[in-house]
């Protein structure tokens, strides 16, 4: 089993996932990497220091979440890898959870557990692939109220979350990987700067006849968007351009060259729609008002 944490700027996050791999109760051997994206936070360092048995990839920049991950996948050999965040905390059963589903259930691509919030909440991790028609409606109806139908369907918000079941895509926070089949689909798509990655490689997994599990147990608490909220703006342009860029992979239908336009379109309103209401409640926040923000991908 290799596990490949992806960093930039989360030192004492990185701390606690790395704590709790190492907690794992896990029979076999964990080869740990952690690949940091050019961090100036003494993330690195702090990794060389207080973890000497885990192997550590630098870049000098931030290369991206999905070459991130192919890094440490070329870099690593074992039949299974874990790819999660810097800011995922494992349970002590996780691993032994992912690796006997993994062994029992060969057609398993991709195998994710169930993802808490801080606070132990669900988090909606697993979700379907949306119509045109959801996808827009959630796009912005979501921005206001997160429990409409639209929304609530496509994250799956009133199923079962403690069945186990085959689902279209899981979140790229915390999943395991069968290198078979990364070694067959040419693994992440680096076109992908940051977020969507997960949904394409999901998608194409599918596609090529392999499963994507989701699992009830061995849950993970993911403290979501705390390596990304101090530039959220950034972080939401390239959640966009990935969102547009899936779109086109992946939209084949008569009316492509009508329907890409407009989605093109609605994607740039939505990102400028998104700034203009973070700007709004930082401000509202300064004059003392209720604190609000939307973080890119967490819709």
């Amino acid at each position: 089993m290799a596990a490949l944490v992806i960093n930039r700027n989360t030192h004492r996050l990185l701390g606690d996932c790395l704590r709790s791999l190492q907690a794992q109760e896990y029979e076999g051997p964990i080869t740990t990497w952690v690949v940091d994206n050019g961090s100036t936070d003494g993330s690195a360092a702090m990794v060389v220091s207080g973890f000497p048995g885990v192997q550590l990839v630098r870049n000098d920049r931030n290369v991206g979440y999905a070459a991130a991950c192919n890094q440490g996948i070329r870099y690593s050999s074992e039949p299974v890898v874990l790819v999660m965040n810097s800011d995922t905390v494992l349970s002590p059963d996780t691993v032994r959870v992912l690796v006997e589903h993994m062994e029992a259930n060969p057609g398993a691509a991709i195998v994710a557990p169930r993802l808490l919030n801080s606070d132990g909440s669900i988090q909606f991790s697993c979700r379907e692939f949306p119509s045109i028609t959801t996808a827009f409606m959630h796009a912005f109806l979501g921005l206001f109220r997160g429990d409409n139908p639209y929304s609530a369907g496509y994250k799956k918000m009133d199923w079962d979350h403690g069945t186990e079941c085959t689902v279209d895509w899981v979140s790229g926070a915390f999943m395991a990987l069968r290198r078979e089949a990364m070694d067959a689909l040419g693994g992440f798509d680096e076109g992908y700067f940051m977020y969507v990655e997960d949904v394409d490689l999901c998608w194409r997994a599918r596609r090529d006849g392999w499963t994507v599990d989701y699992l009830p147990g061995g849950d993970v608490y993911h403290h979501i968007g705390m390596s990304s909220r101090a530039v959220s703006t950034r972080m939401s342009f390239h959640h966009h351009a990935s969102m547009l860029r899936f779109h086109r992979k992946t939209y084949s239908g008569k009316a492509r060259r009508l329907v890409n336009p407009v989605v093109a379109l609605g994607v740039a309103s939505r990102f400028a729609l998104i700034v203009a209401l973070n700007t709004y409640y930082r401000l509202r926040s300064l004059l003392g008002g209720r604190d609000r923000h939307i973080m890119p991908g967490r819709q």
